[in-house]
């Protein structure tokens, strides 16, 4: 609820990149000492992943990694 003598206005935005942008490290970042961690991949695929049945009962915040990683899970 908001009260106040001036007229307020809210606007929701929110960044997507557009159908078949793809998510790729920058060359100049990956060397022996920093290697690639992700495979390049399509933003849409990974949101569909990431809401997808299959998704479901990986951890939060683990879909990109499931989704995309070069190497197998880190475990404890």
């Amino acid at each position: 609820m908001m009260s106040g003598d001036k007229d307020r206005y809210s606007i929701a935005a929110f960044a997507i990149p557009g159908e078949g942008t793809i998510i790729k490290a920058p060359k100049e970042l990956i060397d022996k000492q920093h290697p690639q961690l992700y495979k390049d991949f399509d933003f849409m695929d990974f949101f569909r992943f990431a809401f997808s049945d299959r998704a479901k009962n990986i951890e939060s915040g683990q879909q990109l990694h499931a989704f995309a990683s070069l190497s197998p899970p880190i475990s404890d």
